[in-house]
């Protein structure tokens, strides 16, 4: 039960660290999306899509490697600061490195220079970025604590000081700047966590191979959405289309730290587990999060489908409207990407198979690629959407065919347990849709239509004795018996 606190806990901190780096764009989006139109989001869109290639390269594999090294030396002082010296030192060689080449493709190359010279705080918040540590060491709170600040000083800059599409390059600047004073600011808290190494000289390179081994598929996934951005720049020739397709993005996005965020806490503890060679606990670990993810993005995935008509003209306003068959593609993104995001980091990072996952990863990415080149131009954004699906479905098969095949764990386990999840979304998305077609388009009938679908899901996996939901309203009775001084039995 112990354990199941700490995993929740940190859950809830890890998920309010990752949801507020996109929700509050996402909050602000009703304003900004009618300040800078679609073609000012369009621009970001693509420069920031741009300036994404220099990062992954800067980063290769070094958070998810982090994340895991950091994990498996928690109890041990030396052995973590060793090690994060090693991948620190690592970082600054890339991040540097690809910072000056970014800086040259800007002068020689980039059609909105100010926009793109704007974008290089990325790379430089790169260089300062210690959350793997900090995630590795399961300690999610302190991380959140400071994002919250952080994540408030950007709600009230957008507010007070972009009103029109002339307010872009501030727009850019809040976001890219606050992003490397975010990382930044946490580089204090390092010092409880880190002992002297004193005469120890770091060794970027050791584990080289296994970060690039880590680095191709992570690539690999920040292609689809980063790929999907410029291929609609380049063969549409219209950041319109771009803008539809980042704000459809924006809101997949958002939800799905609802559901990933718990791999980032898990995968320390899996890590551990199967260096310890305890199998059981880990593959209880992999079960929880298969789950959870049945839990989470079946709703979601119905939610987004069911309010979409409603939700893209009260959020957005005006001049959007092809948003919504855009996020009713995308929508159909969060099951997949949340299997495979599990399968990911609590089996094949966590047991060094990242060579099977490179390959999976790789198949669906080159299949999104060709998907992108076939669709975009006929469909613009909206093929770009199928084509990201697709990729996602493939790498799924791919994954769950080499668990089948070599019986590590039952695939059949994975989809036995969706059934509650489904018919409860199922219903939840027929009541929607009967609601959606008779509502005005008003802030208070999306308010309507998410309580009312969300209730409606809950009601009836509490009448379907759902494990999470049980497992909740217990932790819930508990917590407040023991505020109020009540004992039990």
């Amino acid at each position: 039960m112990a354990g199941n606190k700490k995993i929740a806990k940190n859950y809830i901190f890890n998920t309010s660290y990752q949801l507020l780096a996109i929700i509050v764009p996402l909050v602000t989006t009703p304003y900004i999306s009618r300040a800078l139109g679609a073609e000012g989001i369009g621009i970001n869109s693509y420069t920031y899509s741009i300036v994404s290639y220099f990062v992954i390269f800067s980063i290769l594999g070094t958070a998810t490697y982090g994340n895991k090294q950091i994990g498996i030396l928690q109890d041990d002082p030396i052995g973590r600061s060793r090690k994060f010296r090693d991948i620190l030192t690592f970082r600054i060689i890339t991040a540097g490195s690809a910072l000056v080449l970014y800086i040259a493709y800007v002068l020689l190359f980039a059609k909105n220079k100010e926009i793109a010279l704007i974008q290089a705080f990325y790379l430089l918040a790169t260089i300062v970025d210690t959350a793997w540590f900090f995630q590795g060491m399961e300690d999610f709170r302190r991380v959140a604590i400071r994002n919250y600040a952080i994540k408030l000083l950007n709600v009230a800059i957008i507010f007070i000081f972009i009103h029109n599409p002339e307010d872009l390059w501030k727009y850019v600047l809040m976001l890219a700047g606050l992003t490397f004073v975010g990382n930044l600011s946490i580089i204090p808290y390092l010092k409880k966590y880190l002992v002297s190494t004193k005469g120890y000289k770091p060794k970027p390179f050791t584990d080289f191979r296994v970060i690039i081994q880590l680095f191709i598929p992570a690539m690999a996934l920040q292609m689809y959405e980063m790929l999907d951005k410029t291929m609609i720049g380049v063969i549409t020739q219209s950041a319109a289309q771009n803008g539809y397709y980042e704000q459809s993005n924006k809101i997949v996005k958002m939800a799905l730290i609802l559901v990933t965020a718990i791999n980032t806490v898990l995968l320390p503890k899996s890590s551990k587990a199967y260096a310890e060679n305890r199998i059981d606990d880990m593959h209880e670990y992999l079960y929880k999060s298969y789950r959870f993810v049945w839990f989470m993005g079946v709703p979601l995935m119905c939610g987004v489908i069911g309010t979409a008509k409603v939700l893209v003209p009260v959020f957005f306003g005006d001049g959007y409207e092809p948003v919504i068959q855009v996020l009713m593609i995308m929508a159909l993104l969060f099951v997949p990407i949340a299997l495979n995001s599990t399968s990911s980091a609590q089996f094949f990072i966590s047991t060094g198979r990242q060579n099977i996952y490179t390959y999976c990863v790789l198949a669906g990415g080159a299949f999104n690629v060709v998907l992108n080149a076939l669709l975009i131009p006929r469909f613009k954004a909206n093929g770009a959407g199928i084509a990201s699906v697709a990729g996602e479905i493939i790498i799924m098969i791919c994954m769950l065919a080499y668990v089948a095949k070599h019986r590590h764990y039952s695939v059949g386990k994975i989809f036995a347990v969706s059934g509650k999840y489904l018919v409860a979304g199922g219903i939840m998305l027929g009541a929607l849709i009967f609601a959606e077609s008779r509502l005005p388009l008003k802030v208070w009938s999306l308010a309507v239509l998410i309580a009312g679908g969300a209730a409606l899901y809950y009601i009836i996996l509490i009448i379907e004795k759902e494990y999470f939901v049980t497992y909740g309203i217990k932790y819930a009775v508990n917590f407040i018996r023991n505020k109020l001084g009540v004992k039990n039995g």
